[in-house]
Formats: C-alpha cells, structure tokens, sequence
C-alpha cells in the first residue's frame, strides 16, 4: 500500500507582522471601516498603521483571504460565544450595520452561512474591476449584478456610468423580480471565470495606498484628521503632504466663505492666481472675484485674458503653488479649510 503524502498549503500571511496584517486588512475592509478602526488608536499607532498602508500596492486574493480567514475566526469565536450563536450575531450585526452589510459580514466570518465563495469573491472586488468585467454586458445582467453589492460599492460602480445607462439600471434594479440562486449563480461564475481568461487582477483600494488613505481621512472629522496628518508629518513629510493636498483641492476653494476667501487671497500672487483660474468652475470664478476689492477684481480679469493661452500642465503647476500657501495659512491656524468651520468664525 502506498502512502500519500499531502503538502499544506503555505500560509499568504506568514511574513508580515502585526502592523502589517492590520494595515492589509483596513484597505481589504474599504475605507469607512477602516476610519472607524483607526480611531480607536492613538496619533502613534495611527501613524504607523498608515505608514504601512501607504506602502500598500496590491493585494493578491491569497493574502486577501489569509487575512480575513485569521480575522474571521477571531471574530466568529468571539460573536457567537457571547451572543449565542449565528442568529444571535446577525440580529445584533444587522441593527448596527444594516441588512445587505450584516449579511456581507457573516458571510466571512461564518463557514455555513449560505453566501456562496463566487458570491463573496464578487462582493470583494473593487468598484473598478465590477465595471471593467460588466462592460459589453446586458443591462439586465449589470442589475442584476449590482443588486448583490453593498450600497457603497454599487454607488461607486454607478459613477462610472453615462447618465443614460445609469437612469436605465437604476429602473431594472427598482423593478426586479426574484431570481433563482441556481441561475444568480451561474451568471456570477461566468462572469468571473471570463474575467479570469482576460488576465484581470483586483487592485484592492487602487494602484496608489496614498489615495485609499485619503478616502478615510475624509471620513474622519477635520480635527481627528488635521491631527492624525500633523502626527505623520513627523516621520513622513512627504506622504502627509500627499494625502493633505488629495483632500482638499482648488475647485473646493467655492466651498469656502467670502471672509476666508479674503484672507487667502490677501496672501496670493495675482498672476500665479490668473494662470490657476484658467478653465475654473463659473461658480468658484464669481467667488474669488466677489472676495476682492473691485479694483483688485478688474486687475485680476485683466490677468484672466493674458493667461488664456497658457497649457495645462502651467495651469495644474499655479493651481500647485496657491494651493501649497493655503495650506501654510491653515497650518498657522489663520484659516480653516472646513466650510463649516470657516462659516462660524465669520
């Protein structure tokens, strides 16, 4: 009789350390989990778990499941010995989730539950690799296919779309009928085992770790964040520079009031201005114009027609460098960069 030898698979995970197994995990989870987990640390854990998701390119699936099987069984032992049981845990998670996310919860952390591994692979993906993969698809099929995501996800999947075909699923999605888990299954394991063959990979919380932490700093309150970025900067400059200026660019200038909007503009230089006003929102255009003096106003508009020629990449440079000393003004503490706030100290 001969003897078969089994080889165990090894583990994804094995090599990183615990900062690093967290940091994976928070840009696997998206980025409202990860805000509310990284709130419960203080300004140097914060820093040093974003350090390490700021490193983070991509996610291969094996690590992806590593970590959530080393998190799930944490969770699961935890949920269900306190609670008393699965059903208990869905009920308790449901109330303070929702029902589409306490069901996508469960179905990680809970073996039986009836969430299918095509199913939860679908609800794992990037909003980006969704809409890649449904491209050339039947409508009904992208609403049939949206419908099986969490609310954030399929948000992000429809800002992709033309308005038309946009205003189309969203009619399919409110009209459907029931569908046979035969048939649901079906689909998604042809959608995926195609998506497959044309070599797609998921980049979990896109290419860049620079902007999936912006996406939670957005989510976190100004001061949480401007301390949470002050914290950084000590060791990481650079990448605080990064984050503060993905959070708050030149077109949200309109967002600001006229008080504020005199205060920067007090310290701008009007030509550098002009060149970063080229091609602007009418809107932000009016505000900056209305927070002048009429004589700086008529300067300025002078400025605007000599600056019509000038290419893109000047543009993006000026609109650069004005938005580098508002950020100075807001680090001196003589501005504040969030609407509310700067409507109350007016």
């Amino acid at each position: 009789m001969s003897a078969t030898l089994t080889t165990s698979k090894p583990n994804p995970i094995a090599g990183l350390n615990k900062v690093q197994k967290l940091a994976a995990l928070l840009v696997v989870l998206g980025p409202e989990e990860a805000s509310v987990v990284l709130s419960a640390f203080n300004q140097r854990q914060m820093e040093q778990i974003m350090g390490e998701m700021a490193k983070i390119e991509f996610l291969s699936p094996d690590i992806q499941q590593g970590l959530l099987e080393e998190f799930s069984s944490v969770t699961l032992e935890a949920v269900t010995s306190a609670l008393g049981g699965v059903e208990k845990a869905q009920h308790v998670l449901e109330k303070s989730l929702g029902q589409v996310k306490a069901r996508e919860v469960l179905g990680r952390v809970a073996p039986e539950a009836t969430t299918s591994p095509m199913m939860e692979e679908l609800r794992n993906m990037p909003s980006t690799a969704i809409a890649q993969m449904l491209r050339g698809e039947q409508s009904q099929t992208w609403a049939l296919v949206l419908a099986q995501l969490d609310a954030e996800n399929s948000a992000e999947v429809f800002r992709t779309m033309e308005p038309a075909f946009r205003a189309d699923i969203m009619q399919r999605m409110a009209r459907m009928e029931p569908v046979s888990p035969d048939v649901l299954e079906r689909l998604i394991k042809s959608l995926l085992a195609r998506r497959a063959e044309t070599g797609c990979r998921d980049h979990v919380g896109g290419s860049n770790g620079t902007k999936f932490l912006t996406e939670i700093m957005k989510r976190f309150d100004r001061q949480v964040a401007s301390d949470a970025l002050e914290a950084l900067a000590q060791n990481d400059p650079e990448l605080s520079a990064s984050i503060r200026k993905m959070m708050f660019i030149f077109e949200d200038l309109v967002q600001l009031d006229q008080a504020t909007m005199a205060i920067i503009l007090r310290e701008i230089d009007f030509n550098t201005l002009a060149v970063a006003m080229k091609d602007c929102p009418p809107k932000l255009r009016d505000t900056i114009l209305k927070s002048i003096t009429k004589r700086a106003a008529d300067s300025l508009q002078e400025n605007l027609k000599m600056s019509s020629s000038v290419r893109r990449k000047e543009v993006e440079e000026a609109r650069s460098r004005v938005m580098e000393q508002i950020f100075d003004l807001e680090r001196r503490g003589e501005i504040s960069l969030s609407p509310e706030e700067s409507s109350a100290a007016a």
